[in-house]
């Protein structure tokens, strides 16, 4: 949802009626899990990508009559034929979509996501998956704070189902958040979406749940000859972008025309103001040593959800043993540094591409080895390559 909440909100000011495909289920090796949604329009261009291929363009199809005829309906895509020169899919899954006509009535949820991922508030949203006219309702209910209503937190809002399953949503989220935590039980790190079963009046209904959380944040702390390319590379990967740096000829729009934030300043005061959390990836580029310094000292020990620090062995060994000596080796372990994995990168975008390389495996999980070495006795764990 993420991902088209903007293209859905242009559409949605235009008056513009289109379908919503959504991946609800899989089974087996697919190009696209459950939660990945396509735009499908009158015309019979889309936007999005439920995988490609033949079995996206029955998904379009199914787009174009739910259209027609105003109702949602239910897709399986099977990819299971066998490989061959002429295959088009070629995964060997099969993937379960809801396709559902939307227009104005869809506004107050694709609003609350923008507003919600704005105001960097975590929220879960549920997709009905029963039969009939209510497939593909969806609620937005806020994570933080608890209970919809807290004060500063955004009531819960919905579209296409009837209040009384919009309502027991929200009670299903509260009961699945520990009192006080703000957050849901289940992990949210990964926009994680799974079917659960949700009782309204004496019977239960399937929903769709994801939960959102804001994009991470990429905190280029350097806008010098690496700043440059690994702002545009993490805006690209989907970060939001923040550059600080202390000289206003370095840190600035002309240089970073895509960087969400751009922050002139002494490291030491902005890293003093900056809030960090685990959705934090900060990468310390700065043009010396002791601006290495003062970044580390501000950073080191605020649960960032990764701290990459670049320079020569010889650099690094002389910055740690500096700080080891100050906060000791138990609060150094989690920086990076040298940053980024070893992929032999000379130039500074490939630098900055080996220093993502290592923030996308830290956040997701990966091992970092060639996705080529497991295939031998490794069955599935190589991710589908999308048709």
């Amino acid at each position: 949802m993420l991902d088209l909440a903007g293209q859905l909100k242009t559409l949605l000011e235009t008056g513009e009626r289109f379908a919503l495909a959504t991946v609800v289920g899989t089974a087996g090796p697919t190009p696209r899990a459950a939660g990945a949604r396509m735009i499908v329009r009158r015309e019979g261009g889309h936007v999005g990508s439920v995988g490609g291929g033949c079995g996206e363009a029955a998904v379009v199809q199914a787009g174009l009559e739910a259209l027609t005829t105003g109702v949602p309906r239910f897709v399986r895509v099977d990819l299971t034929e066998d490989v061959t020169d002429e295959s088009e899919a070629a995964c060997g899954g099969t993937m379960d979509c809801l396709v559902r006509p939307w227009g104005p009535e869809l506004s107050p949820v694709v609003t609350a996501v923008l507003e919600s991922m704005a105001a960097r508030r975590p929220a879960r949203l549920f997709t009905c998956l029963a039969d009939g006219p209510e497939a593909g309702g969806m609620v937005l209910a806020p994570v933080d704070g608890g209970a919809a209503g807290t004060v500063g937190v955004p009531p819960a809002v919905w579209a296409g189902l009837s209040a009384d399953k919009a309502s027991a949503c929200v009670k299903s989220l509260r009961a699945t958040s520990p009192p006080g935590s703000g957050r849901p039980a289940r992990s949210a790190a990964k926009n994680e979406a799974g079917m659960v079963q949700i009782a309204v009046g004496g019977r239960t209904i399937p929903f769709l749940v994801e939960d959102l959380e804001p994009p991470p944040v990429l905190l280029v702390l350097g806008g010098g000859h690496i700043g440059l390319p690994l702002a545009e590379m993490g805006k690209t990967l989907g970060y939001e972008v923040v550059v600080v740096d202390d000289r206003p000829s370095f840190a600035n729009r002309d240089r970073f025309p895509r960087a969400d934030r751009i922050v002139v300043g002494p490291f030491d005061e902005v890293l003093a103001a900056y809030p960090v959390d685990r959705a934090t990836y900060a990468v310390i580029v700065t043009r010396g040593h002791r601006e290495d310094m003062v970044c580390l000292r501000r950073l080191l020990g605020r649960g960032a959800g990764y701290l990459g620090m670049i320079g020569s062995r010889r650099r690094v060994a002389g910055i740690l043993e500096t700080l080891r000596r100050e906060v000791g080796q138990e609060a150094l372990e989690e920086l990076h540094s040298p940053v980024g994995l070893d992929i032999g990168a000379q130039t500074p975008a490939e630098i900055a591409l080996a220093i993502l390389a290592e923030i996308v495996q830290t956040r997701r999980g990966g091992t970092g080895r060639s996705l080529t070495l497991t295939r031998s006795g490794r069955e599935g764990t190589q991710p589908c390559r999308p048709a």
